[in-house]
């Protein structure tokens, strides 16, 4: 499965972004949510953003899900990681919720979810954003 154009673009954000910290308290306050809407073969192209640690810190990486088996989503590395050089686009991972950032579905053309990015393409040109192609839903 292809990365979504949005897994392509890398935006930094300090740890101590409240905007960001925000969307990721809120992504994961509607994770249960998520779980169901997966387990109920809901939407399509279902993913996960996990926080994977690394020497300085943590990067945040899309993941393409392919399961749910109990509290750990399983799946293949959307994006090429920056800082994780243990790591490469395709690659299988298995992270448990604790590590879940944000999560998104696609369903009706639209994306669902996707609570970081929604902060991030504000600091996309507007060209970016175009070329990104987003087609965001409005959140629930």
């Amino acid at each position: 499965m292809a990365a979504s154009p949005v897994a392509a673009q890398v935006v930094d954000f300090r740890s101590s972004d409240r905007e960001m910290n925000r969307a990721i308290a809120e992504a994961r306050r509607t994770l249960p949510d998520f779980v169901a809407l997966y387990r109920a073969g809901k939407g399509e192209r279902h993913a996960v953003k996990v926080a994977i640690p690394y020497d300085r810190g943590r990067e945040h990486v899309w993941m393409n899900l392919t399961a749910i088996e109990g509290d750990v989503f399983v799946g293949q590395i959307a994006n090429v990681p920056v800082h994780l050089e243990k790591l490469s686009r395709g690659d299988s991972y298995r992270a448990a919720s604790a590590m879940v950032s944000d999560w998104n579905y696609m369903s009706d053309g639209q994306m669902h979810g996707s609570y970081t990015t929604r902060v991030a393409i504000k600091k996309l040109t507007p060209t970016q954003v175009r070329e990104l192609g987003l087609k965001l839903a409005p959140l629930p």
